[in-house]
């Protein structure tokens, strides 16, 4: 009886300790990163929803950041991945598919399905995808800049052959197959995918990562594609500069990654090296002046010894920013990078870099996303040329706009601005609104000498509908980003409001621009 009492003693003692001691080492540092995942853990969650009201995803928040940062999380993880791949050949990680011959499948369940064709296309979802790349089709049209969009087909599309015969496929045609087959045959828009020149050259080598990387292609599938993106782009820019397979030295190597940090996989990859010194360097400074989303996800080269050669702006994913971006930099004498998140804010990245060229880049999910995330409003491509016959109304007292800051310092004067001599770019950041109507404007433009910008209008503003106790008005913010130099060359500038109806303009509101 007494070995019985200790027993159960014991074991409440070590369950005590069990469920006490990983609690206690929870981890404490925000923005953690776990190399065995390769992910930034969740971060503890706000009890405000930052709007001076309660979060109301709290519980679903802390029950993520729990789950991530459990004391020992990642041993007894490393532990249950070992146990099942052992007995059952089976990856803990939910999205992560094992097929033949240990390639390795990053397979989100809207990926399989994606994969076995089975969520085609609506007729509906059709017109979508039309109405949004013909509004980014004729803005670039009318600014006179050639436009490409490239689509890079996901590893289980280039290598169906070694997903798990266990993941059955319907049909030939996948959903990526009839958008851009739709899309070329319904618009004018030059889109296009790698995938045919991918399977092809799989015959001659390895083209995507097999276990290292869950679903990117590796240097040397990268290279393909480049050369059917620069074939493309020659069609506009005949001149261009193209680099070859014979400006590189090609090695074969093997690499092993330790999934978990315990799961051994190996694989060949290449080992690209450029035999020449690259002509462009990377820089610092005009990105940091926009909004960016995922602004560690920028980068921009320079050519300093050619200025002559055109210039590019390409907004995509890791496809590009991991594996293209030296070598594309050295046709341009500009190259900018920035995630296709922004894409919302299009337009005032193309007043600032101005580019000869626009290339939108996207891995398959992510073009169906983009339909779905990225919205423009009816006029926010249109410039001032269509309301410049509008009759002129005087302007309110007060309540129809207000700059807040220029380059995120407060604007405190209601008709000059502040512009720093070193800065080369300038980010105009306010509301706007009809306030005759009682309502948001239709549009807003920054007249600068007699050119007109047209930058992003109609982002949430809370703070403007609060004050004027009208909820018509959140959707009233504004942002302009343009070169620093344009503003200082002419020493003003003024902001001019369309009426919700469009049936007039107010009055420019002017700004001077002092520079120290």
């Amino acid at each position: 009886m007494k070995i019985h009492r200790l027993f159960n003693i014991l074991m409440v003692i070590f369950f005590s300790l069990a469920i006490t001691i990983p609690l206690v080492a929870v981890n404490k540092t925000s923005g953690k990163i776990s190399s065995d995942e390769n992910r930034v853990l969740a971060k503890f969650p706000s009890f405000s929803n930052g709007q001076e009201g309660l979060n109301t995803q709290f519980i679903k928040e802390f029950d993520t950041w729990f789950n991530d940062n459990l004391g020992f999380r990642e041993k007894l993880v490393k532990a249950n991945t070992m146990l099942q791949y052992a007995l059952f050949g089976k990856l803990t990680r939910s999205d992560t598919v094992i097929g033949k011959d240990n390639w390795l499948f990053l397979m989100y369940p809207n990926m399989i399905q994606a994969y076995q064709n089975l969520d085609l296309p609506t007729k509906d979802k059709y017109q979508q995808y039309i109405v949004k790349f013909n509004q980014l089709n004729k803005y670039f049209n009318s600014i006179k800049t050639p436009f490409i969009t490239m689509v890079n087909p996901d590893k289980e599309t280039v290598y169906p052959e070694k997903v798990p015969d266990t993941i059955y496929k319907v049909g030939d045609l996948s959903k990526t197959d009839l958008v851009i087959d739709h899309l070329t045959n319904n618009t004018e828009l030059d889109i296009f995918s790698p995938k045919n020149s991918l399977i092809k050259a799989k015959s001659s080598a390895t083209v995507y990562s097999q276990n290292y990387d869950l679903t990117h292609w590796n240097q040397y599938g990268a290279f393909v594609s480049y050369l059917e993106l620069m074939n493309r782009v020659k069609k506009y820019i005949p001149e261009i500069k193209i680099v070859s397979w014979n400006d590189f030295t090609i090695t074969p190597y093997k690499r092993t990654t330790m999934l978990y940090g315990k799961v051994p996989f190996e694989e060949t990859d290449y080992n690209f090296s450029y035999n020449k010194e690259y002509s462009t360097i990377k820089e610092v400074g005009p990105l940091d002046k926009f909004n960016l989303i995922s602004s560690n996800l920028s980068f921009r080269y320079v050519n300093p010894n050619n200025n002559k050669l055109p210039k590019a702006l390409i907004m995509g994913d890791s496809y590009v920013y991991m594996f293209m971006l030296p070598y594309l930099a050295e046709s341009f004498s500009e190259l900018t990078f920035l995630h296709k998140d922004n894409m919302g804010d299009i337009k005032n990245f193309v007043n600032v870099l101005k580019p000869d060229i626009f290339i939108l880049e996207f891995m398959e999910p992510a073009l169906h996303q983009f339909v779905d995330t990225i919205s423009y409003s009816e006029s926010y491509f249109e410039n001032y040329d269509k309301y410049k016959d509008l009759p002129i109304k005087p302007n309110p007292q007060e309540g129809l706009m207000w700059i807040d800051s220029s380059n995120n310092n407060l604007v405190q004067s209601k008709d000059s601005i502040v512009i720093d001599k070193t800065d080369k770019v300038v980010s105009l950041v306010g509301w706007a609104v009809d306030a005759n109507a009682g309502n948001t404007a239709d549009n807003i433009f920054l007249k600068v000498g007699e050119k007109y910008y047209s930058g992003t209008y109609g982002t949430p503003r809370t703070s403007v509908s609060d004050y004027f106790k009208n909820p018509n008005l959140t959707n009233s913010g504004f942002t302009f980003t343009l070169n620093a130099a344009d503003l200082i060359n002419v020493g003003k500038f003024s902001l001019v409001i369309i009426s919700k109806d469009k049936k007039y303009q107010y009055f420019p509101v002017e700004y001077k621009v002092v520079v120290k």
